[in-house]
């Protein structure tokens, strides 16, 4: 059965990779959200690689980027990061670009596009929320991701 160019079965972990990299994982019945905070790549894809191994995870979708603002050590480390991604051990690794993420979370945040169980609640101490629950915009990017590829 498909649902949104997902298999209902696939277990998919969705990427807002970097120095903090986002990662949204669901398996069509289950929904979780975690952050890796690592500067080394080297690192932040080890990280990646055992939880894709420990959620069994089938498909891999990732913000793609070929865009360097500056050419700083942070740049280099984000496009190895990003080449190493595409060599998972999984059976499907696919890309969403990242001037498609930025654009739906700005219209998110001017209110023109609204996603079931996403708000954004200002104030301290708000900030994003989905379903109830307080997740960090590189956590809230991973997500997007996985709606952007599932909403072609």
């Amino acid at each position: 059965m498909i649902y949104w160019n997902v298999e209902i079965m696939d277990k998919v972990l969705s990427l807002d990779p970097g120095g903090k990299t986002g990662i949204y994982f669901t398996d069509g019945t289950q929904e979780q959200f975690f952050e890796v905070n690592n500067k080394n790549w080297k690192e932040n894809y080890e990280a990646i690689r055992k939880l894709a191994k420990e959620k069994r995870a089938n498909l891999v979708i990732f913000e793609d980027t070929n865009y360097i603002h500056k050419r700083t050590k942070d740049s280099l480390s984000l496009f190895r990061l990003l080449g190493a991604i595409e060599f998972l051990p999984v059976q499907q690794i696919k890309t969403v670009n990242v001037l498609r993420v930025k654009d739906l979370t700005k219209k998110l945040l001017k209110g023109i596009i609204q996603i079931k169980g996403l708000e954004y609640k200002q104030g301290r101490g708000k900030g994003w929320m989905f379903k109830g629950k307080r997740v960090s915009i590189h956590q809230l990017e991973s997500f997007l991701v996985y709606y952007l590829h599932t909403n072609n």
